[in-house]
């Protein structure tokens, strides 16, 4: 049945907005991305994009993208890889949580109304426009991963992660604190052979060490870009989430540095008191991989430069995967009673 609301939505959606640089540009450049990777033309996956404003830069990650050249090789729309996406997290959502359980009911309306709303709300934006399902997916994906305390599947999902979205960089640090503290050097191991692993199979060896370096830059112009969307729509601030909107167009710069500092220090900094005072203050550590990814992510899209509705719904999805994990730790109702 929720497939089925799924696809149905998502051919209501395909068929009343087709594909169209200009009212969004990501699915139309990622698709062009896709059909150069799709034709061997790796090398030329990053260059200028000319059927698109005249030229313009691919700047998407490998993670980001690659999952979509699988429709569009198929000659199908690109934003059959987010349906996938999210049927997999309604999936993943059903298999997580326990219905019998007396704290379910208000978990499962939580869940009904995000995903009715990301289906049915045409300010959404995320099937219609945008590459985010992908996203979420990933970070849904780690969350798991971290509750399983599973080294190499925390580290594909990580490498997933980073190279998808870069709101996950501040927690890197974090986690090696975490795991030198733990002195746990096997899921350290494991965890940074599968970044190497990735590292080289999606970014070095296809694309080389050239785009590696430009995609590290990208952070850089995200001030200039901020700078056009304030002059060109300035609603995305006003009528979204986040702390931009506060700093407004004169302050992007200050917004933009604090946004850094505060992504790649407070994780750390997070994760050092609560190992340091957790026994006194009866933390339980194991909760604090995710517990410390949750607040990163809060920082990130909390500061984030350009606050598009989108961005935000990764933490929304990541926080139902750890509530409906903290269900799991507890007794269902017919346990309960029959305790009783």
């Amino acid at each position: 049945m929720t497939l089925i609301c799924i696809i149905g939505s998502a051919l209501h959606w395909m068929e009343d907005a087709p594909l169209d640089y200009h009212d969004a540009d990501m699915l139309p450049i990622i698709k062009i991305m896709s059909e150069r990777f799709i034709h061997g033309a790796w090398s030329r996956v990053y260059d200028v994009i000319p059927e698109i404003w005249g030229g313009m830069h691919p700047i998407y990650l490998p993670a980001m993208w690659l999952p979509f050249s699988i429709p569009v090789f198929f000659d199908a729309d690109p934003r059959w890889t987010t349906v996938v996406a999210l049927f997999i997290l309604a999936a993943l959502f059903i298999w997580r949580i326990q219905p019998l359980h007396r704290k379910s009911g208000p978990i499962f309306f939580a869940a009904f109304l995000l995903i009715w709303w990301i289906l049915n709300a045409h300010n959404s934006g995320l099937l219609i426009y945008t590459e985010e399902g992908v996203v979420i997916l990933f970070y849904s994906f780690l969350a798991l991963a971290l509750m399983s305390n599973n080294g190499w599947l925390i580290g594909i999902a990580t490498s997933l992660c980073v190279l998808s979205r870069y709101s996950l960089v501040g927690w890197i640090p974090a986690m090696l604190v975490f795991y030198l503290y733990k002195k746990d050097f096997k899921i350290l191991l494991r965890i940074s052979s599968m970044g190497i692993l990735f590292f080289l199979t999606l970014v070095l060896i296809p694309f080389g060490w050239n785009t590696f370096l430009t995609l590290t830059t990208l952070p850089s112009e995200y001030i200039s870009f901020s700078e056009r969307v304030w002059k060109d729509a300035p609603v995305v601030f006003h009528e979204s989430l986040g702390f931009a909107k506060f700093f407004g167009p004169k302050n992007i710069a200050l917004q933009h540095h604090l946004l850094i500092y505060a992504a790649l220090i407070l994780p750390t900094t997070f994760m050092v008191v609560c190992l340091t005072f957790a026994k006194k203050w009866h933390i339980q550590k194991d909760h604090l991989p995710i517990a410390t990814l949750k607040l990163t992510l809060v920082i990130f899209y909390t500061l984030v430069d350009v606050p598009y509705l989108y961005l935000f719904y990764t933490g929304s999805f990541l926080s139902l995967f750890l509530v409906t994990h903290l269900l799991v730790a507890e007794k269902p109702i017919w346990t309960i009673k029959k305790a009783i």
